[in-house]
């Protein structure tokens, strides 16, 4: 089973979108996935036509009661996707949380580890112990960077979070790769960020860009990954070769 996180310390990056669709296109390619949404927030839960404050469990209740097994919490989305959607109660149990606790994930996940072929975890867009629970459980990570200055700086923070992870928690935890999103070539900024990371982190960065465009929050808003809601278009297009390209 491969474990992926996605991540970056910033919001408004594309993690959530990043994550939904790959998840959704190795399900559609025969995988079996559980798509995990670890960021009160409960974004990834949205995006995939889920209302977090309606359900039964949540992935918090994993986190509370001893008793609740994530059998109990696994929901399938109405395009076939398993996911253990998230709560804004999420933040009040991570507020909680102590340094002693952030290998949580491996315990909570034990029970299905054989069930799945790939966990994809969404993260929170911020320094926080469920972050660093999904770093220490995970083997594989993926960073959406968007085109713009900020997230360099957020990718900077990333860097440093999962050297300092390697260095205790998950020696074997490595860079999948830096995915640059929301690009428009049209401006300086996009081009700009592009040269920077092609400058400082080529090697680690996919050959695939994600362009900027309406159609991704018209997905979220429609509660379907874009590889569903407009499989022709060229974001959909560009997360299905992401993909291929990690399968």
């Amino acid at each position: 089973m491969r474990t992926i996180a996605v991540i970056l310390k910033k919001g408004g990056s594309g993690k959530t979108t990043t994550a939904v669709n790959i998840a959704t296109v190795l399900h559609q390619k025969g995988k079996r996935i559980l798509l995990v949404d670890l960021d009160p927030q409960a974004n990834a839960t949205l995006c995939t036509g889920l209302d977090p404050t309606s359900l039964q469990y949540n992935i918090n209740d994993l986190f509370k009661n001893i008793n609740i097994k994530p059998a109990d919490v696994i929901l399938k989305t109405s395009f076939g996707l398993n996911i253990i959607p998230s709560h804004p109660d999420l933040a009040l149990t991570e507020a909680g949380m102590k340094a002693t606790q952030v290998g949580i994930l491996n315990g909570l996940f034990e029970p299905i580890k054989d069930d799945y072929d790939y966990i994809i975890i969404d993260t929170p867009p911020s320094d926080s112990y469920l972050t660093v629970s999904a770093l220490a459980y995970v083997k594989e990570v993926i960073i959406p960077v968007q085109a713009h200055f900020l997230a360099l700086q957020g990718l900077t923070q990333v860097m440093i979070s999962i050297d300092q992870v390697r260095k205790g928690l998950n020696p074997k935890l490595k860079i999948l790769g830096i995915l640059p999103t929301m690009v428009n070539q049209r401006t300086n900024i996009s081009r700009e960020v592009l040269d920077q990371l092609n400058t400082h982190y080529k090697d680690l960065l996919f050959p695939e860009t994600i362009d900027y465009s309406v159609k991704h929050p018209e997905s979220s808003l429609a509660g379907v990954p874009i590889v569903i809601y407009d499989p022709k278009h060229s974001g959909a297009l560009s997360y299905t070769k992401l993909t291929e390209s990690i399968l």
